[in-house]
């Protein structure tokens, strides 16, 4: 048989081939992501998705590959055998293993997302077989393909999808994640002869490697494939706001917030292409407060502050500061995120939702859909010691002029009083200070050379608080001095 259907599938090829030359694959439809032709030598091609004839208005058909589980479903279709079932419910229990003795709506066929192969069955439906042999010979064959009395069922439609041999393949039908495309054979026939015989599932076989008729590139003539988006979508984790600190805000101004996310892709190989972040200060995406649009590259002076994939935290108040905008004191801002992988796919909206707002508890606001900034600028603690450069055991006066900020002028500075500020200054250990919580201590140095004070003004109305570091040199001794008669 195997002789006779090359023989045919020569014959088949070079005709079909010269009514049929270069075949288009085209898109899935939106439940099915499987398209495409397949080759028989015998019947024809058989089409994955209506899309590839297009007759969708008449038949709306497809093959779909559940990219959670890789389990097959729906139909395909020959104009010579009519439906081909990838379900369970319509094609019955296959006659042997794999996927045999299932129930309800158990798979018989799957893709490996580990291996790249694909296992299992198809069923060509107008092929029901009859029992040869038996007890009830000529009779169709049961669903479960066991005839009774020792009666094979032959001719029943069943496409076999993977063979093996022991550990090695003998033929089989492979899926490659990168690009979707389908290679190597299946097999339908029965051990009376009847049957369609191999299908193709790609016109390049040359590197397949499979038993059937391998080594056979017929791409030149009629480039055909059968195709599955099997590109899973990436999914975004870890979404923190507003990353920025006491320290920070203390050090470089309060209005600030960086955006953090983690790109995550469960395909070998891919990477994050692309980004777009929208902020809002309602909980919708609606006129958005700031939205980044499709960023795929880094672009200077404008919305799109890192390169996708190069950084996994966002500017936001850089961005806002590209296009002359700015953030504002004490508001809460709600803020989504979409990212594309390097197959251009895109994971859809994830919504901030966060238990605690990092840093915490420094930025906590008790809201977990939102962030909220600063309610003013950061206390500005500013001093003096006097003398500048005293002597090891000479009492030094700090001299303090911080300053601070209150909600009702945000952005205006105040000096520091006992109402609005409390001090606390941190010396070296061998030194002594006579009181640590006043605005103008007096501390004496016991160690020669650069001596550290730490100088922290807290707001007292929010806790919040910033620092300064004070270097001090200390001369070995204090200037000696000698009474002397005047002349």
């Amino acid at each position: 048989m195997f002789v006779v259907a090359l023989g045919l599938s020569s014959a088949l090829v070079y005709y079909e081939f010269g009514l049929e030359k270069n075949i288009k694959i085209t898109r899935a439809s939106a439940n099915d992501n499987v398209s495409g032709w397949a080759w028989n030598a015998n019947t024809g091609w058989i089409s994955f998705n209506c899309t590839s004839d297009p007759d969708c208005d008449t038949y709306d058909y497809g093959v779909k590959i559940d990219l959670a589980t890789g389990y097959f479903s729906g139909y395909a279709w020959s104009a010579n055998v009519g439906w081909i079932s990838f379900n369970r419910s319509d094609a019955g229990d296959p006659p042997a293993n794999p996927y045999k003795n299932g129930s309800g709506n158990d798979p018989i066929a799957r893709y490996n997302s580990s291996t790249g192969e694909v296992d299992g069955w198809a069923k060509i439906r107008s092929l029901n077989g009859s029992c040869i042999g038996g007890t009830n010979a000529g009779a169709p064959c049961p669903a479960g393909n066991e005839c009774i009395g020792g009666g094979s069922c032959q001719n029943n439609g069943w496409i076999k999808l993977r063979k093996s041999i022991g550990s090695e393949p003998d033929y089989g039908v492979s899926i490659n994640p990168a690009t979707g495309n389908f290679s190597g054979w299946a097999w339908n026939a029965n051990t009376d002869t009847s049957g369609i015989g191999w299908i193709s599932f790609n016109c390049d076989h040359t590197n397949d490697g499979t038993l059937p008729p391998n080594n056979i590139d017929t791409c030149g003539t009629s480039n055909y494939k059968v195709v599955g988006n099997i590109n899973r979508p990436p999914t975004i984790t870890n979404m923190t706001a507003p990353n920025w600190s006491f320290q920070q805000a203390g050090e470089s101004g309060a209005l600030n917030a960086y955006l953090g996310w983690t790109f995550s892709d469960q395909d070998t190989g891919s990477s994050e292409s692309a980004y777009q972040i929208i902020v809002n200060t309602q909980n919708n995406r609606n006129n958005p407060f700031f939205d980044t649009g499709k960023c795929v590259a880094f672009t200077p002076g404008g919305r799109c502050t890192v390169a996708p994939g190069a950084s996994d935290q966002f500017p936001l108040q850089l961005a806002l500061a590209n296009i002359s905008s700015t953030l504002d004191y004490g508001e809460s801002y709600y803020w989504w995120i979409q990212v594309w992988d390097n197959y251009d796919v895109a994971s859809g909206w994830l919504q901030y939702n966060s238990s605690q707002d990092t840093p915490y508890p420094e930025a906590d606001d008790g809201a977990p859909l939102t962030f909220t900034t600063y309610k003013h600028e950061f206390p500005r603690p500013i001093a003096t010691p006097f003398p500048a450069n005293p002597s090891r055991g000479e009492e030094v006066q700090f001299t303090d002029a911080s300053q601070t900020y209150l909600s009702a002028a945000p952005a205006t500075a105040v000096s520091c009083d006992d109402v609005n500020c409390a001090w606390l200054w941190t010396v070296p250990p061998d030194a002594t200070i006579d009181n640590a919580t006043i605005s103008a201590p007096i501390v004496i140095f016991n160690t020669a050379g650069s001596n550290s004070v730490t100088l922290r003004i807290t707001d007292k109305n929010d806790g919040y608080w910033a620092e300064i570091t004070i270097q001090v040199g200390v001369n070995a001794n204090l200037p000696g001095w000698k009474e002397v008669k005047p002349e």
